[in-house]
């Protein structure tokens, strides 16, 4: 799952991307972007200190002034991962850990101002782990086992457990894939179990397998991005939560069984922007503004485009890397076509790895 994403939050946008030379692990740097509107520049915010060649993942707190918490995902000798937290959108870190390493998917983190953290990590077949605020404690929440083998989860038919997210409604949410055909695996904890609070879908989408690709709050509810299909025939459908605890849905959007997701974004609002390739490289662009709207195909980005962002007024950007070199575009709606707003210039150690 790409780990490439960017996320709204109250007070900007946050871009996760790989840099340097990307066919080799050892000069390969993940780093993290801050934009606190369509009017000004990215700015370089990664958290120093510690070697992140096996990636980023970062979750913002949904209160604006809050939190941002960054996880760095194990590579090399590494077998934790150490975590960053900043109450500034980056500007200074306090570190912390999590005692094993995170999946390597883009919600593996959430955090809340008054619920703490949850944390999604690879050990026993996946874990979920929850912190009360101090980033460095940590106590398991759920292991895939034990909500595999819960009726709610045969129910779902548990696989993978690939997101989490704290909502204000259902409380702590785990992500998961779904054997069930139709079934949308996310489910919530309640007195001291968990029950299946994701969705049942219609139409096509009832007859196939599902995987929760995204699971994010946005605006007091949370908001899903999920995979339909058997590989053959593969469709995204997007899911919002209401206050009642219901969902709406977006219609289903076609994907190509030879292609792959290479980078997704959340609006501020809920929706989702998602670039995908096609099996001769070139992208295809698709936008739903949420919540439950419709996808609406969007000009291909300009070519080496590694992450996409829907940001406060229907403002579409490509991030695009070369190298060194991060390059933010973004695209005239009425035009249809993208300008180059301009670049940053990172300063990567080739070599510091190996």
């Amino acid at each position: 799952m790409a780990l490439d994403a960017t996320f709204a939050t109250p007070s900007g946008v946050v871009a996760v991307v790989a840099m340097g030379t990307l066919s080799d692990p050892l000069n390969t740097f993940w780093q993290l972007f801050f934009r606190p509107d369509a009017t000004s520049r990215w700015t370089l915010e990664t958290p120093p200190g510690v070697a992140d060649n096996g990636g980023l993942v970062a979750s913002p707190s949904p209160v604006a002034g809050g939190s941002l918490l960054v996880g760095i995902e194990p590579s090399e000798a590494l077998r934790f991962s150490p975590l960053a937290l900043s109450a500034n959108d980056g500007t200074s870190w306090s570190a912390g850990l999590v005692p094993g390493g995170l999946a390597a998917v883009p919600d593996a983190l959430a955090v809340a101002s008054d619920a703490g953290s949850l944390a999604l990590v690879r050990s026993a077949g996946g874990e979920v782990l929850h912190s009360r605020g101090d980033p460095t404690a940590w106590s398991k929440l759920v292991s895939r086992a034990a909500l595999a083998s819960s009726s709610a989860g045969m129910s779902c038919g548990v696989g993978e457990l690939t997101a989490v997210a704290l909502d204000a409604t259902r409380g702590s949410l785990v992500g998961t894939t779904c054997t069930a055909p139709g079934v949308v695996g996310i489910f919530g904890s309640t007195g001291g179990g968990w029950r299946l609070v994701g969705p049942r879908l219609s139409g096509r989408e009832a007859s196939a397998p599902t995987r929760v690709v995204r699971l994010v709050e946005a605006n007091g509810v949370a908001d899903g991005l999920v995979a339909v299909g058997n590989g053959s025939t593969t469709s995204l459908v997007a899911i919002a939560g209401t206050d009642g605890g219901g969902w709406l849905r977006s219609a289903p959007l076609p994907m190509d069984p030879e292609g792959r997701i290479v980078s997704t974004g959340v609006e501020p609002g809920g929706g989702f922007v998602v670039l995908a390739s096609r099996p001769d490289g070139s992208f295809v662009l698709h936008m739903e503004t949420g919540p439950g709207g419709a996808w609406q195909s969007l000009p291909s980005p300009p070519r080496g485009t590694a992450a996409v962002a829907l940001e406060p007024g229907g403002v579409v950007a490509a991030l695009g890397v070369a190298s060194t070199v991060f390059t933010d575009w973004q695209l005239d709606a009425a035009a249809g076509t993208w300008s180059k707003i301009g670049t940053v210039t990172v300063p990567i150690q080739f070599g510091s790895s190996s």
